[in-house]
């Protein structure tokens, strides 16, 4: 109990610190206009502060002294170039007026910096050291993290072109192409791709090839995309299925909503426990508890090891996220549907557009930059994914991903390099989808 109210009272005194700082800070600038020596004194005092307690935290100097004398010079060499150089009084308005926004940001910008900036830069050191973080080895622990088989394996390339899977994917693929181009034709271009016929056969057999790629190629690494590509993919679809049905629903929408919305209430732990036991497995024979080996039992089918049976396991844990994730889908595409502008659906309407034809031809525009954020969203979300893989099978039985793998090299085996080196390129990952996403919203703001 000591220890909450001392949490408290610290997080309180944090709060209060930062008032205290933008009132001090916006009294700082006002005097920049009237009185310059005082206003260049009050900055050489922040520095001086800040340098003192740099020394003082790196073993320089006698303690809370060196903090205070770093102070009492920095504001008497503030003091003294105030003297020496002053400035017209329309250029010291000028000049509060440029520095102020910054008061406000910079608490922000330093917090980020504390906790994002510096240790990403440490990070990325640390992926250039040894176990240790004593010595420098280059990029070694790159190099083992693309030659180890367990993290990236290419020796199964051949037989992608074999599987199933991949041939159901071409034959969708050359459906999707051949129905574009006879709609084209009969529209008067070369090829129509946002025709529904030829989206959905086009995805059926990318999802095909790229399906028969995941489970013949084995690695940390392939998980990951896999993960990230089937979650993106079905929560986003599934999510905007809900969304379109829903919206049309006259009674019961909100009910219907809830229950699609509810398992973003629990927490990734809670939901990898709720499907661990739906997925539980027990001998032939024996009491089954796992709802999906019941209804087996029930059947007259054999028990299923779901979460060890290679290589579909990985996908059954891909499930519980999709679950998970479609409701947050279901929730910004219903607001987007819900902002499509009436006057087009009804101009679409008079002009003989079926409901099949205005959801693809008038709503899905409407909303793609909508669908952008939520799959930009997605791929961020998942491709940091640790807790379902930690819960469920602790990465066993061909399931890790980087995360996972991230956590156990850093702390169970005391890989500090190889830890950091997969947190390093997670972030690789990650950090395209965050430029693109943010350029997109630039060019968004620019355009209205």
């Amino acid at each position: 109990m000591g220890a909450v109210i001392s949490t408290l009272i610290g997080v309180l005194l944090t709060v209060l610190g930062f008032f205290a700082l933008f009132f001090a800070m916006n009294k700082v600038l006002d005097l920049a206009r009237t009185q310059w020596s005082l206003f260049t004194g009050m900055l050489g005092l922040l520095l001086g502060l800040l340098v003192g307690g740099f020394l003082n935290g790196n073993g320089v100097g006698g303690g809370f002294f060196t903090i205070i004398a770093g102070g009492v010079v920095g504001a008497g060499v503030g003091a003294g170039l105030g003297q020496l150089r002053d400035l017209p009084p329309t250029r010291r308005a000028e000049l509060a007026d440029k520095v102020r926004p910054w008061v406000f940001v910079g608490p922000a910008l330093f917090a980020v910096g504390i906790t994002l900036v510096i240790p990403t830069i440490r990070t990325a050191v640390l992926a250039l050291k040894d176990r240790r973080s004593e010595n420098w080895i280059g990029i070694d622990n790159f190099q083992w993290i693309f030659t180890n088989d367990d993290l990236f394996n290419v020796s199964g390339v051949g037989d992608i072109f074999t599987s199933r899977l991949f041939i159901v994917g071409v034959i969708g693929i050359v459906v999707g192409l051949s129905l574009a181009v006879y709609r084209g034709r009969e529209i008067g271009v070369n090829a129509d791709f946002e025709n529904p016929s030829t989206l959905g056969w086009l995805g059926i057999g990318l999802t095909g090839v790229l399906f028969a790629m995941f489970t013949v190629l084995s690695g940390v690494i392939w998980n990951n995309l896999w993960w990230v590509f089937s979650v993106t993919v079905f929560a986003t679809g599934l999510g905007l299925f809900v969304a379109a049905v829903t919206n049309r629903m006259e009674r019961g929408e909100r009910v219907a909503k809830a229950i699609i919305f509810l398992p973003m209430a629990i927490s990734m732990v809670g939901a990898s426990v709720i499907w661990r036991f739906v997925y539980n497995f027990q001998p032939p024979g024996e009491t089954q508890i796992g709802a999906l080996n019941a209804v087996m039992d029930f059947i007259g089918r054999d028990p299923v090891p779901w979460l060890i049976r290679l290589p579909w396991n990985t996908f059954f844990l891909i499930i519980v996220m999709i679950w998970i994730q479609a409701g947050f889908a279901m929730v910004i595409l219903s607001s987007a549907i819900k902002a499509v502008p009436g006057d087009q659906v009804e101009a679409a309407r008079v002009d003989g557009a079926t409901d099949r034809d205005i959801f693809w031809r008038v709503t899905i525009p409407n909303i793609r930059s909508t669908i952008a954020v939520v799959v930009t969203t997605l791929i961020v979300v998942v491709m940091k994914v640790y807790d379902i893989v930690k819960v469920m099978t602790n990465g066993e039985f061909d399931t890790n991903v980087i995360a996972n793998e991230m956590f156990d090299q850093a702390f169970r085996f005391t890989q500090a390099g190889r830890g950091a080196a997969l947190a390093t390129v997670l972030l690789i990952f990650v950090a395209p989808i965050m430029v693109i996403n943010i350029r997109r919203v630039q060019k968004e703001a620019a355009l209205r």
